[in-house]
């Protein structure tokens, strides 16, 4: 398989996973908190709730944000490429693959609907937002909370101190286990947060099951706070697709992150471009 092809299979996976997983606003104090903000570095015998207000309340509001991507992938073939990420919050998902500076392939999710282009072989790949929220409840915010690191309750975006009513918590400290009260059928979640050396919160890691795709992210969080809050530095994806190991990982340079710039990159054109169902993409890995 050429190295067009390999990239190719990396936006294809991680648009799977993340369909299987997840003005100026505010710096941090997360959304739908209690007047009463919680700390952000609670005590070694706090309980999980109030570790798990600590964590939330870490989690700065955003508009908008660029940065750049570094995307490996280590299994089923070794592939590095730079990229760049563009998130309009709860509004869009744009990930741009690149090799020797030339744009290859494009995963862009709307609340609508999840493209993945070829730009090299000019195949479209596309499924609706419905099918995906059909299979597992998540939205675009939970997606994007996946990408950032941070905790979310599938179907309703980003986690807060008010949500904790709708999950289990449980862990002995330094951990903290997170799981749904209830879970659409087919689809399991559990996430998993630790105490930092700082003494902050943070996710540690998402596990989930949805029919025959299993997947992993583990998180390496920031090691301090961004203009907007808590957000993770890097994810490593490791998941069953197609009956195929996928092993890949997405690392930001957060130090040249652009938050709430409003500008947003359009759609590449569908013009001459060979579209392709979505059913498509996990046949992919079958030629590894």
């Amino acid at each position: 398989m050429n190295r067009h092809s390999l990239l190719l299979a990396t936006a294809a996976a991680l648009a799977i996973v993340l369909a299987a997983c997840g003005g100026n606003k505010s710096a941090v104090g997360s959304a739908g908190s209690s007047d009463k903000t919680p700390t952000l570095t609670p005590s070694a015998d706090a309980t999980p709730a109030e570790r798990y207000a600590a964590m939330t309340a870490a989690y700065g509001l955003w508009h908008d944000v660029q940065m750049p991507v570094k995307a490996t992938l280590r299994s089923p073939a070794n592939l590095s490429a730079s990229g760049r990420l563009t998130m309009v919050c709860d509004s869009l998902v744009h990930l741009s693959m690149r090799v020797l500076g030339m744009e290859v392939a494009v995963v862009r999710m709307t609340r609508d609907s999840v493209h993945v282009y070829d730009k090299f072989h000019r195949y479209l790949f596309a499924e609706s937002i419905r099918a995906v929220q059909a299979r597992t409840g998540l939205t675009l915010a939970d997606m994007q909370c996946a990408l950032l690191g941070r905790a979310f309750v599938p179907g309703a975006g980003v986690a807060t101190a008010r949500s904790a009513s709708s999950l289990r918590l449980g862990g002995t400290y330094p951990a903290l286990d997170i799981s749904a009260a209830h879970s659409p059928s087919g689809y399991e979640w559990s996430m998993k947060a630790t105490t930092l050396a700082d003494a902050r919160v943070a996710l540690q890691s998402i596990a989930v099951s949805a029919g025959s795709v299993k997947a992993t992210c583990t998180y390496t969080p920031a090691p301090s706070l961004t203009a907007t809050g808590a957000v993770a530095s890097a994810l490593d994806i490791n998941a069953t697709i197609a009956k195929k190991q996928l092993s890949a990982r997405l690392q930001y340079t957060l130090d040249d992150a652009r938050w709430n710039t409003r500008t947003v990159p359009a759609a590449p054109s569908a013009r001459g471009y060979q579209r392709l169902p979505a059913s498509a993409l996990p046949r992919m890995f079958q030629i590894f």
